[in-house]
């Protein structure tokens, strides 16, 4: 054979082995990774000088090379790290995935990385999944999430939420494209809890230092202070400094009104006790100020502390926030805030084709069987099987109570008449 035709007949499997190697990641796309209804395996295939390392150092961010294999398909050379505040543990390590950590334009399905979350706080393993699944079905930015048997050189460490990074990528997923320009480069901010000094939407001053210190810059990092930092001290001046009564106007053009309200209902719908209006304080968010626009909007993170009691007040911790205090002093976005409740139980209540339960209770089972089996046989976790059995059988019983007590809790709020069966 001539060295043309060899040439030819080389390129020929080349093409063809980049054809079959690609039609599964074109296949199996993100939508299947964080398809809820599948239990998934996820393995990590690393030195294990390097594994025990990070386990015995679970509370530095310091990374460790690995190869990630999800189905068919495997990622090589990628970083990964502990991760978490309250969850950080030695045995069962909360991690962060980094595909491009090693190689810059690596992604898998697109993707530049995940988290894989410990679900070492929540016996249930479920309340963060289902809160996310009730956020994206009513229209606030959440990551999708789904789970796995997480093994590491092929030990099974346990189970684990694969959970979606709020990233470049989820921003262009959740705010899609005006006319043809992807959504997706503007200033994002993860809010940092600052320990000791809770806040609670307070002016800090005109020094930009202590917005640096809580929003911590995940676009645009090499922006000056004064870009990344200066919008935000101006929402907050803002806040605190108009009167009640004078405050949408000047507002409405920085925050995303609307979707604050619904956001901040929504938290207090699933009872989250650790949110915007958190027991120490605001924590777990993401702050995104849209594309060429002062505008802000929220985007919900880490919410297993969700669902704490049905009976949870739904104006709680209202007077201790300076910008919810404030917005909720005005009969519009006061009326606005308990019309999001009306419909969260509505859309709770509500009984899909096909099911018996409100779709909220459905989703809940539906959840806590994927994973049942899974649980049980979890190596790492750190609570026993009866006190997953007992989480599992609280969280049913939420919903349908949840729902009776918004309804008279905000009727009593706004002096309206209670429906039937209110005390």
């Amino acid at each position: 054979m001539s060295s043309s035709g060899r040439l030819a007949r080389w390129l020929g499997v080349l093409v063809a082995v980049v054809l079959c190697t690609a039609r599964p990641a074109l296949a199996q796309g993100t939508d299947v990774l964080f398809d809820i209804t599948t239990l998934h395996r996820v393995d990590l295939l690393m030195h294990s000088q390097d594994w025990e390392k990070l386990k015995q150092s679970f509370q530095e961010n310091t990374y460790y090379p690995a190869d990630l294999r999800w189905n068919d398909l495997t990622v090589r050379n990628i970083g990964i790290r502990s991760r978490g505040l309250g969850s950080r543990s030695a045995t069962k390590p909360g991690l962060r995935v980094d595909f491009d950590r090693y190689a810059s334009a690596q992604t898998f399905l697109g993707l530049k990385s995940i988290v894989l979350d410990n679900l070492t706080q929540d016996p249930s393993g479920v309340k963060e999944s289902v809160t996310m699944r009730l956020f994206a079905r009513m229209g606030v930015p959440a990551s999708r999430e789904s789970f796995a048997r997480l093994y590491v050189n092929n030990e099974l460490i346990g189970l684990y939420a694969i959970v979606e990074s709020v990233d470049k990528d989820l921003l262009a997923r959740v705010f899609g494209e005006i006319d043809g320009n992807v959504q997706n480069d503007g200033y994002l901010f993860e809010y940092n809890y600052v320990l000791g000094a809770p806040w609670r939407f307070e002016y800090l001053g005109a020094d930009l230092a202590p917005y640096g210190e809580r929003f911590d810059a995940k676009t645009r990092e090499d922006r000056s202070d004064g870009e990344k930092w200066g919008p935000i001290e101006e929402l907050v001046r803002l806040a605190n400094e108009t009167p009640a009564e004078s405050l949408t106007a000047p507002l409405a053009d920085r925050l995303d009104l609307p979707a604050f309200i619904r956001y901040v209902a929504l938290q207090n719908f699933v009872a989250q006790n650790d949110g915007f209006l958190g027991y120490d304080g605001m924590n777990n968010f993401y702050l995104y100020r849209l594309e060429d626009r002062s505008q802000h909007v929220f985007i919900a993170w880490d919410e297993d502390n969700a669902f704490q009691n049905a009976d949870f007040p739904v104006t709680m911790r209202h007077d201790e926030n300076v910008l919810l205090r404030k917005l909720l002093a005005t009969p519009e976005w006061r009326a606005q805030y308990f019309a999001v409740l009306d419909e969260a139980a509505a859309t709770a209540a509500q009984v899909d084709e096909g099911q018996t339960d409100g779709w909220l209770q459905a989703e809940m089972r539906r959840q806590l069987d994927a994973i049942a089996d899974a649980m049980r046989e979890d190596p790492s976790r750190p609570y026993s099987n009866d006190d997953h059995v007992a989480a599992r059988e609280t969280l049913l019983a939420f919903p349908a109570a949840r729902i009776a007590f918004v309804r008279c809790d905000s009727a009593r709020a706004m002096d309206a008449p209670l429906p039937d069966g209110c005390f």
